[in-house]
């Protein structure tokens, strides 16, 4: 099936797949409903073959209508994390296209590594990450926010997310898989991965262990050409 997905995107020229996860959750409580293996390796297939970018949504069956008249607190709550690299720009790309919906409102919340680039950090990507935040950064309208956090390791980076979890603010976050991307805010938390499709910052918002309603797009930019 993996190939007919692949095959279908070539000819429609897609730009983006999206997939649903292997696990279902409940509407009424929000547990585990079931899980499907197959769906699960077919996800892994298509990610590994794409002719584009491929996303994986987690849906937890949080939805939210909005009226006509939206306010910031009626709007469907977004969430982008931004750490940097390919994927988290192409993750920021769909989250300003959807901030074009009057019925959303985004928040970008970049994680910075109080390092920078200097220690060992790839130069270019970082130029190219600050260039694709500029237009948010400084010239955010509308529903659209900036925030900046400096992460020193690992453990300040899941305990920003863990508290962004329990705080329940997002109908959905946002995030790039940057599946074997090294870098200070990540550091030694792929071990704890349960499921490497949603790299470590989109498996830790999807675990089982919090009570978090939200639900989760994670987003690799195309790598096959």
């Amino acid at each position: 099936m993996y190939d007919d997905i692949c095959t279908l995107a070539i000819d429609k020229a897609a730009s983006l797949i999206i997939l649903p996860f292997h696990r279902k959750w409940s509407r009424v409580n929000g547990s585990i409903e079931s899980e499907n293996q197959n769906t699960r390796t077919l996800n892994c297939r298509v990610l590994e073959t794409a002719p584009c970018s491929v996303g994986i949504l987690v849906n937890r069956g949080h939805v939210k209508c909005t009226n006509s008249s939206v306010s910031p607190n009626e709007a469907y709550r977004v969430a982008l994390i931004f750490l940097g690299g390919s994927d988290d720009r192409e993750a920021l790309t769909f989250a300003k296209r959807v901030a074009n919906d009057a019925y959303i409102s985004l928040t970008v919340i970049r994680l910075v590594d109080a390092s920078g680039y200097e220690d060992g950090n790839d130069k270019w990507e970082w130029v190219q990450d600050n260039e694709m935040l500029k237009e948010i950064k400084y010239n955010g309208a509308g529903y659209v926010s900036y925030v900046e956090q400096i992460v020193e390791d690992g453990i300040k980076t899941t305990r920003k997310i863990r508290s962004l979890m329990d705080e329940n603010e997002y109908d959905m976050f946002i995030v790039g898989r940057r599946y074997n991307v090294s870098s200070p805010q990540t550091l030694g938390l792929d071990q704890w991965s349960e499921f490497p499709e949603l790299g470590v910052i989109g498996d830790m918002l999807s675990s089982t262990d919090s009570r978090c309603k939200s639900s989760v797009l994670v987003i690799q930019q195309q790598q096959q050409r």
